[in-house]
């Protein structure tokens, strides 16, 4: 058989398993095994096999995983949240909507210790919910807020949806990092001019009396403008010095994963957290560690289907020889990313779609670091994009009795902030590249 149609037969089965519900690591092993098998053969395909899981799990760069899964972790069970909450509510009484710019506040700084998407908007919506509810606020801007918040946890440093793409891209990941601080602090903004506008349409209502009754509440006192910094400190100090420590030359990626590991674990004892809550860190660490290694070697060995196939090199020469221009081919791209986030997770969208992109990124004369920013700004909108963006069913799982439509219309204005986020980054690439030193 032709090794090109091997190549768009094994993308087809992929996607189809994939929309099926098949996990998405065993999905790219099977078809990658099968498709490398029908074109060089299946002993081959096993030495390739072997080899793909044996160098992902011993290779050194990918140790800083499990490791800023760690820091995230622990820090997420630790009552930073709570503190990141209460400091954030000094920062925006008075305002309209001031609990839902809070929350938004909580997730962006929440997001420089935890790294996670899902994390970050399950645990602020345990956090800053209950308080929404008891002053009656309208729980679309509520639940869509939070939701919205928690997808600040794709881009702001340290990422892992950044760190993989750098891994597998063999860009630094130091770089990855540093191109992805204004972008979010340029998402943050914009989600708070959001919230200030549908504040005055989605109004609070009547304070909910049974919330409040039982509610610890976490409103600060009056006048204690200094207290945010206290409460802020823990995770300002632990990004501080991982990331400080890695761009003053003082650490690789993976020693400043072990630093924050290490400044986390310090930090949840000081803390007294529950033995069951430091357990359940390290359980949940070794579970999803375990999940996107096994991706990780599935994208290895789907990898050598497209590249024995001729697939991405074929993708090029029909782009150049019909004429499409780079922003066009560009345009395709996220179109194909922001329908894909409809259905898929967003580690799993960048780990099977980067090797076949990138090629086509490249030959078009596209920044890689760039891209890389405008592909999780991609994935990070379909995290939110009804109906099945996974931040709304994480913000359902944590929230009481309430039904998923509402959370859907309440994400529909963060959609909109973030189409014109991701319109502004595509207009000016130097706000990636600012503070990386590529412009």
């Amino acid at each position: 058989m032709d090794p090109l149609l091997v190549g768009y037969i094994a993308i087809a089965v992929m996607f189809v398993a994939v929309l099926l519900g098949a996990p998405i690591g065993l999905a790219m092993i099977g078809v990658g095994f099968a498709g490398f098998s029908t074109i060089i053969g299946v002993t081959p395909a096993l030495n390739v096999l072997k080899t793909a899981t044996y160098e992902t799990i011993t290779s050194y760069s990918f140790t800083l995983i499990p490791l800023f899964l760690l820091m995230g972790n622990l820090i997420s069970r630790s009552g930073v949240a709570a503190d990141l909450f209460r400091g954030s509510l000094i920062l925006t009484r008075g305002w309209s909507g001031g609990l839902a710019a809070a929350g938004v506040t909580a997730s962006a700084i929440f997001s420089t210790v935890s790294g996670s998407s899902l994390a970050t908007a399950s645990t602020m919506t345990r956090v800053a919910l209950p308080e929404m509810r008891a002053h009656g606020y309208d729980m679309r801007l509520a639940t869509g807020s939070l939701a919205a918040g928690g997808t600040l946890g794709i881009l702001i440093p340290p990422s892992i949806a950044l760190m993989l793409y750098a891994l597998i891209t063999e860009q630094s990941v130091g770089d990855m990092f540093l191109a992805g601080i204004l972008p979010g602090v340029l998402a943050y903004l914009l989600y708070l001019v959001t919230i200030l506008i549908m504040a005055r349409i989605w109004k609070p209502g009547e304070p909910d009396a049974a919330a409040a009754a039982t509610l610890q509440t976490h409103a600060p006192q009056p006048g204690r403008r200094f207290e945010t910094l206290r409460l802020f400190a823990p995770s300002l100090v632990l990004f501080g010095l991982v990331m400080g420590g890695l761009y003053g030359n003082l650490f690789t990626p993976t020693e400043a994963g072990g630093v924050g590991a290490a400044l986390a674990l310090l930090y949840a004892l000081k803390r007294r957290i529950p033995r069951k809550e430091l357990i359940a860190a390290f359980v949940e660490t070794i579970a999803t560690t375990g999940s996107i290694f096994l991706i990780l070697i599935g994208a290895e060995v789907f990898g050598f289907v497209l590249t024995t196939s001729q697939l991405s090199s074929a993708l090029v020469d029909f782009l150049t020889q019909n004429g499409f221009s780079p922003w066009q081919v560009m345009a395709g791209i996220l179109i194909f990313y922001v329908i894909l986030g409809c259905f898929m997770e967003s580690l799993a969208m960048i780990l099977l779609t980067v090797p076949i992109f990138f090629p086509v990124i490249l030959a078009n004369g596209f920044d890689p670091i760039w891209f890389g920013v405008i592909a999780v700004v991609t994935v990070e909108l379909g995290l939110i994009t009804p109906p099945v963006g996974m931040n709304l069913f994480m913000v359902k799982s944590a929230s009481r009795g309430l039904k998923l439509e509402t959370i859907m219309v309440g994400v529909v204005p963060f959609v909109l902030s973030d189409l014109v986020r991701l319109a502004i980054l595509l207009a000016f690439p130097a706000i990636s590249l600012l503070l990386t030193g590529r412009l």
